[in-house]
Parts: structure tokens; sequence; C-alpha cells
């Protein structure tokens, strides 16, 4: 059987003719290839409409050449040089005159693959044909550009191999293979692919996300204008963070004087980085507590000692802030407070938040109870008597991986706005130096399809030097760094990469026992890719959630 292309049901042609020519035309031998409902463009018009034409059919031979075929149903007459076909019980004029279609197409085809195989000759015959399927007879004389051997009629069908030979006078054939497939490859079904890199991938991802969290973040802070104390909950991905960034933009664009807050280090320099105003003042929880009092003379050290330290974090410090922000003048607190994480804040410590606020304030608080990483109780954020608000929508992760961050969420939804993606990678390991030879050969494999190094971001439940990667600086020749270094691939633990996001993330060091592979440390860090997750955990050890 014939190559035919395209290769379809010959029922899905309404066309009756073109549909019997071609069933019989897949009923040459398998050396043709037949072509239908071939198109090409034309320069005999300024019209740009008008240049697109159409061949019925093309078939192709090596020995032979090609032949052109326009095919035409129904009863068909010729008179004067017009061309009729008989419709409602009467002949009408046909509009385009079927040899001249052929012919031109013939050309067109000669010249097209003169251009593409650079030669001025094409090594075999060219023909064109008329077929009326629907016929089986002519009478009276054909037009001198059209021989009988060029009519095809319902009969040639039959044998159509035999009809083509005879319209070619193939005594012998000799066959041009290589000139075919440049006619078949390169004039008649060139092929193509339309297609992005994966670097260009992630470009055209982090576009459409940057625009969705736009629209959302706008909606979201129109509808909620007029509440004035207001705690929103949403897990990874809802825009929490830009949702507080914006807002407290917003905010200082008044001429209000914002406290924009978290209990994140790093996220407070990430707020920093993006907000730029007198207005607006940017510090974790704890290191504006300290900077305050330091400054108002208060001799607070921090202790030495762990045990003492964290009940410092926890008590001293925020009850030594509370009795001086309770004896400021109202005109020197912030007419707004901002926090963000707010999971990660003790139930006191927001008692802190508000002596530092004047009466009449704006406070809100954005928060994902999924995400509590330091055990902190968040039962006391419902429970405050202001308005809330549930972000439902994931703006940040692509759909594969928000279909993996679902089934670590303790509570709430997450429906993903941004479609699609590639599926979370999981390696599995059983000593360090084999992670490490993973991960060296999943970014070699990422860098070389163009992923710039930056993109990635390696997360793992330890400091680097208690990871498979201790004493790495480089893997292969791309620089390893911290989490505020750039160009360069960047390491972080997962707790202090929290609030934070970036391209791809290599989430590394999962292992059976440890006490920083809960299950909210890995929804944390994997959670924080945009658009490629890796997981890289000890053999021994199944992730609890693995989808």
């Amino acid at each position: 059987m014939a190559t035919m292309i395209p290769n379809i049901d010959p029922f899905s042609i309404e066309n009756n003719g073109e549909r019997m020519f071609y069933q019989a035309a897949n009923e040459l031998p398998n050396e043709y290839t037949v072509l239908y409902s071939y198109k090409y463009t034309s320069n005999e018009h300024e019209d740009a409409f008008a240049k697109i034409k159409e061949a019925d059919f093309v078939i192709v031979h090596p020995g032979l050449g090609y032949l052109v075929v326009e095919v035409k149903q129904g009863e068909i007459s010729y008179q004067n040089g017009i061309w009729y076909e008989l419709k409602n019980r009467g002949y009408q004029p046909i509009k385009k005159n079927p040899v001249e279609q052929a012919q031109n197409a013939m050309f067109a085809i000669l010249q097209l693959y003169k251009e593409r195989a650079k030669t001025q000759h094409f090594p075999l015959k060219i023909k064109y044909a008329v077929c009326f399927p629907e016929c089986n007879q002519v009478t009276g004389l054909l037009p001198s550009d059209l021989d009988s051997h060029s009519v095809f009629l319902f009969e040639d069908l039959e044998k159509l191999e035999d009809k083509i030979l005879r319209l070619f006078d193939a005594s012998e054939k000799r066959h041009e293979q290589e000139a075919v497939e440049v006619l078949i490859n390169k004039v008649l079904a060139p092929s193509f692919k339309v297609f992005a890199g994966l670097e260009k991938q992630i470009e055209m991802f982090n576009q459409v996300s940057r625009r969705v969290l736009t629209e959302e973040q706008e909606r979201i802070l129109e509808e909620t204008e007029l509440d004035k104390r207001k705690i929103f909950f949403g897990a990874a991905g809802t825009g929490k963070t830009f949702l507080a960034m914006e807002k407290a933009r917003r905010l200082a664009n008044t001429g209000k004087k914002v406290f924009l807050t978290c209990f994140n280090r790093n996220l407070a320099t990430y707020f920093l980085h993006y907000l730029s105003t007198a207005n607006i003042t940017c510090l974790n929880f704890h290191d504006y507590l300290l900077k305050v009092l330091q400054e108002q003379g208060n001799e607070t050290a921090v202790p030495e000692n762990v045990e003492e330290r964290g009940r410092f974090f926890a008590e001293t410090l925020p009850t030594l802030a509370f009795d001086h922000f309770m004896l400021l003048p109202e005109e020197e607190k912030f007419d707004a407070i901002i926090v963000d994480e707010g999971q990660d804040f003790q139930e006191f410590w927001y008692s802190c938040l508000e002596s530092m606020l004047k009466a009449d304030g704006e406070f809100y608080i954005f928060a994902d109870p999924n995400q509590n990483l330091f055990n902190t109780q968040t039962e006391h954020l419902k429970r405050f008597a202001i308005s809330k608000q549930r972000l439902t929508y994931n703006l940040r992760n692509t759909e594969t991986i928000n279909q993996w961050m679902t089934a670590y969420l303790t509570e709430g939804k997450l429906k993903a706005r941004l479609q699609s993606g590639m599926p979370v990678s999981y390696f599995s390991w059983e000593t360090p130096a084999e992670e490490k030879r993973l991960i060296e050969r999943e970014i070699g494999r990422l860098v070389s399809q163009g992923i710039q190094p930056k993109r990635i971001v390696i997360l793992s439940p330890n400091i680097k030097e208690k990871s498979s990667l201790a004493g790495v600086n480089k893997i292969k020749d791309w620089s390893v760094g911290g989490i505020n270094d750039s160009n360069c691939i960047r390491f972080a633990t997962i707790r202090s990469f929290k609030g934070l996001e970036a391209d791809i993330v290599f989430l590394i060091g999962l292992k059976k026992g440890s006490l920083a592979c809960s299950d909210a440390d890995i929804y944390v860090g994997g959670s924080r890719a945009r658009f490629l997750l890796y997981i890289f955990h000890e053999k021994a050890w199944s992730l609890k959630r693995h989808p």
C-alpha cells in the first residue's frame, strides 16, 4: 500500500470524489507516496489570502517523478474555454479551471524543489491530470492542454497504477531516490516542531506566574481593603509574602508608618531587597526588639547557653519589649503592622506586637498552619476576634508540584492556577557519597540543557557540613554558594529558606529517624520549588506520602 500523507480515515473526507480517489490511491504499491490536500503559496496576487492554493493530490514515485491530480466530483462539461459543473439540474461555471489548478501546482512544486534542493534540474518527469471519479466516459474534443492520458475516470481508479504508467509513458523506471526524498521531505511534506528549551520554559512559566500573581493579588487586596484587621490563612504558594509586601507598600504610600516583620531573618532580608521606603520598617521580630531596646540604653544581652537563649527569645525579650512599647507615646507607634509566616509566632508575641500599634492601627497576619516547623500552637490565631480569609489558589508552583504538596496539607485546600509541569523526580541512595554523585549528575544534566546554575537551590535538613556536600564549593564547574549569593548554585537549610522560593529545588538528605525530616519540613522544602522538584532520600526509608 502507498504511503498516505496525511494517513486518515477516507470517510472523514466530505467530498465524495476526493474520497473515492483517496481510497484508490491508498491501494497503489508501497513505492508510491500520495499527498492529499497539499497547500502551497503563489505570488500571483498581492492579497495575502489569495496566495494560499491547494492541490487535491500529489502522487510521487522514485522512478517516475510526481503527478498533480485535480479531482472534480459530479458531471463536468467544457465549452468555449469555460468549465461547467452540473448543479441543481443545470450547468454552472466552475470558479477555478481544474487544468490550470493542476498545472499551477505542478510548476509551483517544481520551483520550490529547485529552491530547496539548490538546483535547476529535477531528474524525473512532472505531470498533471484531472480526475472525474463519478464519470465513466468522455465525448467531444479535449482542449489542447489536456489529453486522454491526463483524464482519469471511474474505471481508471480500479487500475490506477496502469493509468499513471501510461501517463508517464514509462517503459522503464530509473530510480532517483535522493531527489524524491528531497521532494517529499523538504517540499511536499516538510516536518517541524515548535518547542522551548528548559531555560525558556522556566522564563515563560515565570512570566505567566507573575501575571497570575498580580491579578490575584489585586483582587484580594481590593476585596479586603475595608478590613483594617485581618488574618489570611493560606498554604505555601498562595502568595502570602507578596500580598504582605504589597499591602505594606500601599499603606506606606498613603503616609502610614508600617512595620513588616516575620520570624525568619532571610525572609526579612528579602523584604528589604524589594521594599525601600522610609515609611516601612523591615526586620525580623526578635532583631527589631533587640534593636529598639538597645537604642534605648537597655543592656539586653543574648545568653550564650542554648537553653537560656531559647527562653530569652521566647519570653524575656518579648516581655521587656512589651513593657517598653506600652509606655511609648501613641504618636511614636506604628500605624500598621504586617506579620508574614504568622504561624511561627507564639501567642504572647502578638500581645507584644499589639503594644507597638496605635489604638486605631491596622493589623494583618499571613499564616500557613501546615508550615508549623517550630511546634508553635496556631489555634490562638483562629481565636483572634478579627476577620479571617482563606487563600486557596496556588500561584507559585506547577500543577504537578501542587499535587505533590496537597498530600502534606493538614488543613485547607489548594488549587493550582498554573497548569501542567514536569513530574516530581525521586532519587534513592544508600550512602552520602552515592547521594553526592546523583546530585552532581542531575545538576550536570540541567546545566547541559541550558539551565542557569543560579536557578538551582539545594535544600537540606542539615547545614552543608553535615550533608553529603560537606566541603563542596563547586559541583563540576559551577560554584556552590550560600542563601544570599548570586550567579551560583545556592545551598541552604530547609528552615532558613522558609518563605522564599526558587525555580528548581533539590531537596536532599531525607533519611529515616531525622527529627528535621518531619512532614512539615518536607512540605516546606518541596513547596519552595516553582518549576522543578528533585527529592533525594535514603533508600531504606520511603517517603511517608510518596505519590
